[in-house]
């Protein structure tokens, strides 16, 4: 495998996306959390969501959609000798071990050697309403907030299992196996 990929890509960029599977990457970040446009980044408690922002989700249940969107920041740190990078990468975000979605980062970018750098933002956008069971009761909102405290890790007592798994792509190849990132 890698005979082909050195083939096709050269050298010092078949050796960077080789040294990107040496890389640790961890959640820096998740930003803009929004649930039927209401920002959970501006609450400590589910308590203290006000009366407005509880009927736009309330709205949301009613019509059947549980909109979620946040941006979410990966950092990576690369052991190597030399710098570890990428021309862009697919991604996959499963919540409980189950695919949500999927798509593409379109950015070039590199970890230096022996050092850390964020990765591209990644915006996730999807709608919750399969996972609430057609149930539009107001408990079900208490426990978005809650997966939205686990993620962020907001809620130290509290677990979610969400995960994304990333394929680098450089000059058109893209590497067989997914990189994971609990």
């Amino acid at each position: 495998m890698l005979f082909v990929v050195v083939s096709f890509c050269g050298c010092e960029r078949a050796q960077q996306l080789v040294n990107m599977f040496n890389c640790k990457f961890e959640r820096e970040s998740i930003n803009n959390f929004r649930f039927a446009g209401v920002n959970f980044d501006k609450f400590n408690n589910f308590d203290k969501i006000s009366s407005a922002d509880l009927l736009a989700i309330t709205f949301a249940l009613a019509k059947k959609t549980a909109p979620i969107t946040f941006d979410m920041n990966l950092i990576g740190t690369n052991p190597n000798k030399t710098s570890a990078g990428v021309e862009q990468f697919k991604w996959i975000f499963l919540l409980e071990g189950n695919e949500l979605l999927n798509g593409n980062v379109l950015e070039k970018f590199s970890i230096p050697a022996g050092g850390s750098s964020s990765l591209p933002p990644i915006v996730i956008n999807f709608d919750a309403w399969k996972f609430l069971n057609g149930n539009t009761n107001l408990e079900l909102a208490k426990s978005l907030f809650n997966l939205y405290q686990n993620i962020t890790g907001k809620n130290a007592s509290g677990t979610s299992n969400a995960s994304l798994k990333i394929r680098p792509t450089i000059n058109g190849m893209e590497f067989p196996n997914y990189i994971t990132i609990n």
